[in-house]
């Protein structure tokens, strides 16, 4: 399920951040077509119109005289020259421009360099009503884009012919096929496509690439946030998520200071800032389980300062307080990367060494002890001492934790009966072995 809403996710973010790219790139595509057609279709219509207007040119100054139809060759041409001869001039300006010429009397094709599929020119054939009607008639010079002739599709520019006394007798026609139109706007579209198709698949690659490490991290602060609430207050949030500058990365950065937050709430005892009672518990058994798998060494001690009630009936209880502070800071510190040192309850505290046994627990306790009697706490005008007394056995990972914690605490009985201000030694008692 979890692989599920993840991919779900992952896709979702590529739906909002690819669509838009994708429909931004057709956008480009389709408006670089379009303007790349108009001009290329600007620039053949251009071509085509000098085309013609050369044909004339040509025609004028190659024969003289007014044009006069040959009805037995089907023709066009001038005085005291021949229709062929007209052609062999079209067919040269064809070479040169790559144009297809005709030349219409009225509505009939009298001469063309178009040809039919036995290779014989198109002459006697009609030109399109339409083109009659706006060209002919109405003596007015058309572009179309697409012009069927003997089946194939041109892209044309039709002009009125007149003779010397300005009538309209028929038309000339400039064009070129349609597919070679099409192929001329088809060869500078293709680069833009390709440049575009390749910068979208650029930007695809770099989103998915993005996509996979916000899921991933968003998933990461997910399972972190659901192992705070089930009260893991150890869960690491990893550095996917710490190290991001974004929003995601500043939420992950204030959901760990809400894990400290609440571990302290939780864990800590608000006076002293060591670990609290329940938490003590969670740690001692932790430690006994580690030993029974590892087979490895642990302590355990409970601390009590001599004649604390002193403190509250003499000075107060603040006095009492900044008392409890101070051993507690002591404990801290020489606990750290040891074990664990919480306050059990009133002025009792629970150590719990890991990894050691008892001859190096004793001697770290034994330090602790000689700390906090060289300690010297000022209170208003006076400079008060404290000591403790700690009852210290050797963890038995076969025990359970409240006959561990029986047998340190008969130790420090042991040590408050012998005169306080001393470390004293315990033993389990050899009780059947729980399990």
């Amino acid at each position: 399920m979890k692989k599920r809403a993840g991919l779900s996710l992952r896709k979702r973010l590529l739906c909002v951040t690819l669509v838009p790219i994708l429909l931004f790139g057709i956008i480009i595509i389709a408006c670089s077509c379009n303007q790349l057609a108009k001009s290329v279709h600007k620039e053949v219509e251009s071509g085509l119109k000098n085309v013609a207007q050369s044909a004339i040119y040509m025609l004028e100054k190659e024969f003289q005289g007014e044009y006069i139809l040959d009805s037995g060759t089907t023709g066009i041409f001038r005085e005291e020259s021949k229709a062929e001869t007209a052609r062999e001039v079209l067919e040269k300006l064809k070479e040169i421009s790559g144009a297809d010429i005709t030349i219409f009397l009225e509505d009939t094709r009298v001469v063309t360099t178009i040809h039919n599929e036995e290779d014989k020119p198109i002459i006697g054939t009609k030109a399109n009503a339409v083109i009659i009607r706006d060209v002919y008639k109405g003596e007015s010079e058309r572009f179309y884009s697409e012009t069927s002739i003997n089946g194939q599709d041109y892209f044309a520019y039709y002009c009125p012919l007149y003779n010397s006394q300005k009538k309209c007798i028929g038309m000339i026609f400039a064009g070129k096929p349609s597919h070679y139109v099409s192929g001329i706007v088809l060869e500078g579209v293709l680069p833009i496509v390709t440049i575009i198709v390749l910068a979208t698949l650029a930007m695809s690659v770099i989103m998915w690439q993005y996509s996979v490490r916000l899921t991933n991290a968003m998933k990461n602060l997910q399972n972190f946030l659901m192992k705070v609430e089930r009260g893991d207050f150890t869960a690491e949030l990893g550095e996917i998520v710490e190290e991001r500058k974004d929003e995601l990365g500043r939420i992950g950065r204030s959901a760990l200071q809400m894990q400290c937050a609440l571990r302290e709430l939780v864990e800590q005892d608000s006076l002293t800032k060591l670990y609290n009672r329940h938490y003590g518990e969670i740690w001692l058994k932790k430690v006994i389980e580690e030993s029974a798998g590892k087979n490895s060494a642990f302590s355990v001690a409970i601390a009590d300062i001599d004649f604390f009630k002193k403190f509250n009936d003499n000075y107060g209880h603040d006095c009492g307080d900044l008392v409890l502070r101070k051993v507690s800071n002591i404990m801290r510190k020489n606990m750290k990367r040891q074990g664990c040192a919480a306050r059990w309850g009133g002025e009792e505290f629970l150590l719990v060494f890991s990894d050691k046994g008892l001859d190096k627990s004793l001697e770290e306790t034994q330090r602790i002890a000689d700390k906090i009697k060289s300690l010297r706490i000022s209170y208003g005008d006076k400079e008060l001492g404290v000591t403790v007394t700690i009852g210290i056995i050797e963890g038995d990972p076969r025990r359970n934790m409240d006959e561990l914690i029986k047998a340190a605490d008969r130790a420090l009985y042991e040590g408050k009966e012998s005169g306080r201000d001393r470390v004293q030694v315990g033993v389990l008692k050899a009780d059947a072995v729980s399990g």
